[in-house]
């Protein structure tokens, strides 16, 4: 037979090195516990009928001219990596198998199929080749051709399975085999060892370095979560779905990249990039594109291990049209092409990308175009891709199949640590979006803007049964509800303080003689009074007594410093100022101050006042922090009020319900603990002071039986904890201003069965809460609790940057529209004009306000958090714009530049000073003279220079790990500072020396810590002291002078050294302290 002539043999130097690409895989293999992750292989379905001898013998043909399948094992000399290459084909024989006689013949030869993929490979022992040949029908076969992805590519293997064609087709025409068209892997290894000590090979890293700079991380996260998919064939470590598109669909695809003047693979990566921006929300992409790796005539016929990955770096502007992004794709697709030997890994190790926690380039985007059309002589095939190689993220590949057949888009995915529906989800909207734009005319000339990824389902459903129910509105005014309530129940509790109990009559008549006083001195309506007092039973009356006069409030809390009342005050406008002589004289102005107290005003009429208030009339004005420095002054209506906290499912209403308000005055939250008893007739217990003391709540929550707490997540989570109790008699518990810690909530639902756990969402400018979420209870903690869904007529959407609806699943923007919008921000149209836009999905005229927090949809319609799109933060249920802190660091003589982050839930500024020698405590004390505590920085680090990215914007990335400001070596004096030093070392956690004048808020605490700290206090010392005191007096000197006031004596004597007359020497400082810390920690 004419195809047995001999070939020429192997080159002799069968011991060959491995070239850099293999080197890199060869080290990943040996990290793989599956041993499985760089298996790769295909099926070819041959529709026609085969001769297996004669396959068998064109087989064995291609093993002597490709080298790549003479590799017999590889070898670890301890100094280098060999490939043993043998120099003829030796024993080796395509096994053919015959299945068409079984009842399942298909079945039968996909599971020889997954039997040979999901066998290791012993690289040091056995050739990393298997191919079979599988008979299911008299013309109906299969090639399986399967190897370690370390010695052959695909374009290896696309070029040995077309010339495993032609040697067959040869041999069943009884044509002589010509020569081998294969180069020599020696010399493909030679070559590439020359390459990469080039001058060529530094100049093409450093073109890399250079357009890749300042590159964003590519977006992590599309389709991960926490549920496992399905397995590949075999059972290789990563999952696939496959789609189709059509024939007509991928021969139109050919047509418009004619029309553009590119290739279809271009027109595609700018179609993904599309659909990429679209559900990302971002404008510049890093998508990974594999190459051939193959520049030289060599290196493109001799098939092996020279595939490359390249980033494409992609700006995709919604206002241009596709057909400027293809040609933009093509540019970088071209300069991907023309610098694609220089190595993925190197590109990776240049950009600092060294671990899974950052990508480089992400998903894949693999395009192969391999032999679409091939035929078996002149019998149609179809290509069954098993396995690319390792998948660690999302990784696309795109295979032709043919103008017969079109395209096959495959998802793969790791198995473990994915969102199955989000794959299938995203997959099949990604293949009708193809479909979609290829349909319409010219669609180069559609801008990006306007190619929709939406189904008309999915945009359905967005806009209406996900976006919230609707319901008439109810027409009210906080006064005219508080004052039907107090005519249904006159005798009812309203409130509750330290000094006892007020009904709705005593509270409604009080409050309108406050308000004829009020009104006398010219406070009405469209007037804004300031109101300031501790919280208690005088508070709650003047609040309505304000409104009862037409006039909105703004609540001043007597806790925050002079400068930040005084600057409130004056920036909400306030024409009176409603407080006590005492707290008078740190808010002075040009604004009337009125401090008589209600039994001074008994000689006016109890009755109410009747005066003419509408629902949009404004209500009261609320401080948040503000990006630039100055608080934004949120000014809300009665409607707002009235919206959320009537008519809502979410919310436990009615005269058996019992409140407490414990919430800062300056949180939205108060007017659900407020406003959520009064309006419904229950009953608001007023706690002592301006901050929540957990020993107060619980006391308080027990005492006068509460049935509705409202809690940050941070003292929900400390409560759950450290004084269940608290929860005895609750039946409704939010969590709320921070992430719900699934683990707290499943802890209280198993200790206070029944009881409904619900997690609330919602920034100041929409009013207390746009979403809720009830917590199921389970037999574990949920992996995650969503946010939920939107209230009663205050619908919720997740959009891009273009305002358009993000699919189902898609991370966006989270807008709210509805009865909860606030009028804007009070003297800043142009913040207003920035947050409150436009609605284009409701009534005319309507608006959406930006929250500025990124949100999905999951499965079920619910909401999910996903952070920030700014440098907003979130600090024990604070909202924090970090530039507010920075502005007030440089209004400090010597602090030059400042930027603030954060690190352990605590805010962290760096500084750059005039004198390097400057007080970080001194400059903390000048920011805390400005701010409330929760805008003060817990760290604050000095440094030479900020560090900057190379586009001159500050690297926060690079900034080192924050220091506590320690401000004293000063030892314990005695022993009641040394256990208060213990005590102040065991509550933050620290192993770092205390001194006597450190601040236990400059070390790291904050008011829950004080809480506990609070907590060891009465233990150790039998004294019970509050967060304020701890606050006032942060300490140890300050702390053990304050305990020496309250009990009358120093609450320790001080400690003489060689006292005692027994036979046991006293205790150290230090055993004393180690003593005290393991009676608190317990065994």
């Amino acid at each position: 037979m004419p195809f047995d002539t001999p070939v020429a043999p192997a080159p002799a130097a069968v011991r060959l090195p491995l070239s850099v690409a293999q080197r890199d895989i060869w080290t990943a293999h040996a990290l793989d516990p599956t041993g499985v992750k760089y298996n790769v292989a295909e099926c070819r379905e041959i529709n026609g009928p085969v001769d297996p001898q004669l396959m068998a013998a064109a087989w064995r043909r291609l093993v002597e001219e490709a080298d790549f399948l003479r590799i017999r094992r590889f070898e670890d000399d301890g100094e280098q990596v060999w490939q043993l290459v043998d120099t003829d084909a030796g024993t080796r024989s395509l096994p053919f198998t015959d299945v068409s006689g079984t009842d399942d013949p298909e079945g039968e030869a996909w599971r020889i199929v997954d039997a040979l993929i999901r066998a290791p490979f012993d690289l040091t022992d056995q050739p990393p080749v298997r191919c079979a040949l599988i008979k299911l029908g008299e013309e109906r076969y299969f090639y399986f051709y399967g190897f370690h992805h370390l010695v052959v590519d695909g374009v290896g293997v696309s070029m040995a399975l077309a010339r495993l064609v032609e040697l067959y087709e040869q041999a069943v025409a009884g044509e002589p085999w010509g020569p081998s068209p294969f180069g020599s892997l020696a010399e493909l290894l030679a070559e590439d060892a020359e390459y990469r000590l080039s001058e060529e090979a530094a100049a093409g890293r450093a073109a890399w370095r250079e357009h890749l700079a300042g590159a964003p991380d590519a977006p992590a996260g599309l389709v991960r979560g926490t549920g496992r998919a399905t397995a590949a064939h075999g059972g290789l470590p990563f999952a696939r779905r496959s789609v189709r598109v059509s024939p007509a669909d991928a021969d139109r695809l050919r047509s418009v990249a004619r029309g553009e003047r590119a290739t279809w693979s271009v027109l595609l990566v700018a179609l993904f990039s599309v659909y990429l921006h679209r559900v990302t929300g971002r404008t510049e992409l890093m998508i990974a594109l594999p190459v051939t790796g193959r520049t030289s005539k060599l290196a493109r016929s001799t098939p092996g291990m020279s595939s490359n990955v390249v980033p494409l770096r992609i700006r995709v502007r919604p206002e241009d049209s596709l057909g400027a992004l293809v040609r933009s794709v093509g540019a970088e697709v071209k300069h991907g092409l023309r610098h694609q030997l220089t190595r993925y890994e190197d590109l990776c190790r240049d950009a600092g990308v060294i671990d899974d926690a950052r990508r480089l380039a992400t998903p894949v985007l693999n395009i192969m175009g391999f032999h679409g059309e091939l035929t078996v002589c002149g019998h149609p095939t179809v290509n069954h891709n098993v396995s690319n190689g390792p998948v660690d993220d999302l990784s696309v590949a795109v295979l032709d199949l043919g103008a017969a057949n079109g395209l096959r888009i495959d998802f793969d995915t790791p198995v473990d640590g994915v969102d199955v529906t989000a794959v299938a989800a995203h997959q099949d909207r990604f293949a009708a979006f193809l479909s979609s734009v290829l349909a319409t005319e010219r669609p180069g000339d559609h801008r990006v803007a306007d190619l929709d990824v939406l189904s008309a389902t999915e945009r359905e459903l967005l806009t209406g049964e996900w976006a919230g129910p609707v319901a008439d509105a109810v027409h009210t005014t906080l006064v005219e509800r508080f004052e039907e309530q107090a005519e249904r129940f006159p005798d009812g509790v309203a409130l509750i303080d330290e000094t006892g109990e007020v009904t709705y009559a005593e509270l409604n008549a009080a409050a309108n003689r406050w308000a004829r006083h009020l009104r006398s001195r010219g406070l009405g309506r469209g007037d804004m009074a300031g109101i300031l007092f501790e919280r208690g039973t005088r508070f709650a009356t003047a609040l309505l007594a304000v409104l009862k006069t037409g006039a909105a409030h703004v609540l001043l809390d007597p806790d925050f410093p002079d400068d930040r009342l005084r600057s409130a005050a004056t920036d909400a406008g306030i024409s009176h100022l409603v407080t006590r002589p005492m707290l008078a004289e740190r808010v002075d102005g040009p604004w009337q101050t009125h401090t008589e107290a209600p039994g001074e005003l008994l000689a006016h009429n109890p009755g109410n006042l009747g005066l003419p208030l509408g629902p949009d009339d404004p209500a009261c004005l609320m401080f948040t922090s503000g990006s630039t420095g100055r608080p934004k002054a949120i000014l809300s209506s009665h409607r707002n009020l009235v919206a959320t906290l009537i008519g809502q499912p979410y919310l436990p209403v009615g005269p058996e319900q019992v409140y407490l308000q414990c919430s800062p005055v300056s949180w939205d939250a108060f007017s659900l603990e407020f406003w959520g008893a009064l309006l419904h007739g229950g009953t608001a217990v007023l706690q002592p002071g301006q901050k929540p003391e957990p020993a107060l709540v619980t006391d308080l929550a027990r005492r006068h039986r509460v049935t509705t707490l409202l809690l940050s997540a941070t003292l929900f989570n400390y409560l759950t904890d450290e004084h269940p109790e608290a929860f005895e008699t609750v039946t409704t518990a939010f969590t709320v201003g921070e992430a719900a810690s699934p683990a707290h909530v499943h802890k209280l639902q198993q200790l206070r069965p029944g009881i409904t756990v619900l997690n609330g969402y919602g920034p100041a400018e929409v009013m207390i809460y746009a979403t809720t979420h009830t917590v199921e209870p389970g037999d574990e903690p949920h992996a995650v609790i969503p946010i939920g869904t939107p209230l009663v007529n205050k619908p919720a959407y997740v959009l891009d940057a273009q305002l358009d609806l993000c699919p189902p699943g898609v991370t966006g923007e989270l807008y709210v529209a509805g009865e909860g919008l606030a009028h804007g921000y009070l003297g800043r149209p142009d913040l207003t004009a920035t947050r409150f836009v436009p609605d284009p999905f409701g009534p005319a005229g309507g608006r959406l306000y930006r929250t500025g927090d990124l949100a999905r949809f999951d499965r079920d319609g619910r909401l999910l958090y996903e952070g920030r799109a700014d440098d907003q933060i979130k600090i024990l249920g604070f909202r924090i714009e970090p530039g507010e802190t920075e502005a007030a660091l440089l209004t400090h003589p010597r602090v030059t530049q400042a930027v603030v982050t954060v690190h352990e839930k605590r805010l962290a500024a760096y500084i750059v000073v005039t004198d390097g020698d400057a007080d970080p405590e001194d400059i903390r004390r000048h920011v805390a003279d400005r701010l409330p505590e929760h805008l003060v920085p817990t760290y604050l680090t000095t440094l030479d220079r900020l560090p900057v990215t190379p586009n001159g914007k500050i690297d926060k990335r690079a900034l080192p790990t924050p220091t506590k400001a320690l401000t004293t070596a000063r030892a314990p004096r005695d022993e009641t500072e040394e256990i208060l030093a213990a005590l102040f070392a065991g509550t933050l956690d620290t192993t770092a020396h205390v001194g006597i004048d450190d601040s236990f808020f400059a070390l790291g605490g904050h008011s829950l810590l004080a809480a506990r700290l609070t907590n060891h206090i009465a233990e150790a010392f039998g004294v019970r002291l509050t967060i304020k005191d701890v606050f006032g007096h942060p300490t140890v000197a300050g702390l053990a002078e304050l305990l020496a006031e309250q009990s009358g004596v120093r609450a320790v004597p001080p400690l003489v050294a060689g006292e005692g007359d027994g036979e046991l020497a006293p205790a150290s400082f230090a055993q004393r302290r180690l003593w005290l810390l393991a009676e608190l920690e317990g065994d």
